[in-house]
């Protein structure tokens, strides 16, 4: 059920795409249509875990789409991005060792953002914006020096698998990078935020070490999630007059 509704979300974002280049045709509105990379933090506040939080450097890639009318000081901004992201899910027993969970994480964004143009062609936009976050366990390890221990045992079937609603909030500077093609080259940052409730799980795990002490596990993905980070998007204009 919940990759049937992953892929329905996807399909709604193409159906999105198609409707902002359609409304173009009358010459007066555009659309920046960008694809680029970005840089997160993702911080998971959790208390299974303590005053614990995994704090690790991920890259990921962008999907950006910017539907400007004409003469318009606000405008809608789509954005979906993927990456990498590792997470604490559970301490290890009554040690202070941690659990981390690797997870492919996919965030869509719709912003609304305040356009304000500036000296030589750039604009800087800023705002606020709503979504969802998808979150599917990849694969399991333990913080720090991993050598004391034996191995691990993964003994369920099922990852953690989420969907979690998201708040952001989005800054952007965009400059134009030629004069005979409508390119435009966008530095953005952002914070993005997920709370996911405490929930039941089905996930296990199990960790021997080198005492051969056994530690069977419940590990679960929930508390604050914050993620602050940078991005580099390029994009083409489709419509409209250059700025």
């Amino acid at each position: 059920m919940r990759q049937q509704t992953v892929n329905c979300s996807m399909f709604r974002h193409i159906g999105v795409l198609f409707a902002l280049l359609s409304v173009v045709a009358d010459g007066r509105a555009q659309v920046d249509a960008g694809i680029g990379a970005s840089f997160g933090f993702p911080m998971l506040f959790n208390s299974n875990v303590g005053g614990y939080n995994h704090s690790s450097g991920v890259p990921g890639g962008k999907v950006q789409l910017t539907y400007q009318p004409a003469n318009a000081t606000f405008v809608p901004t789509l954005a979906v991005e993927v990456a990498p992201y590792v997470l604490p899910v559970t301490l290890l027993g009554n040690t202070d060792r941690v659990l981390n969970m690797n997870f492919f994480t996919m965030n869509a964004m719709l912003y609304g953002r305040v356009r304000k143009e500036l000296r030589n062609t750039k604009v800087l936009y800023y705002g606020v914006g709503v979504g969802a976050a998808y979150m599917q366990g990849r694969s399991v390890g333990l913080s720090g020096n991993q050598n004391t221990y034996l191995t691990v045992i993964e003994d369920s079937a099922d990852y953690i698998k989420t969907i979690a609603p998201q708040a952001a909030f989005n800054i952007e500077y965009v400059m134009p990078v030629s004069q005979d093609v409508p390119l435009y080259l966008g530095i953005g940052g952002q914070v993005l935020y997920s709370y996911y409730f405490e929930r039941q799980t089905t996930w296990r795990i199990s960790v021997v070490d080198d005492k051969y002490n056994l530690y069977n596990l419940n590990p679960k993905l929930q508390g604050h999630l914050l993620n602050p980070g940078v991005y580099v998007v390029l994009y083409y204009r489709f419509g409209g007059s250059k700025y």
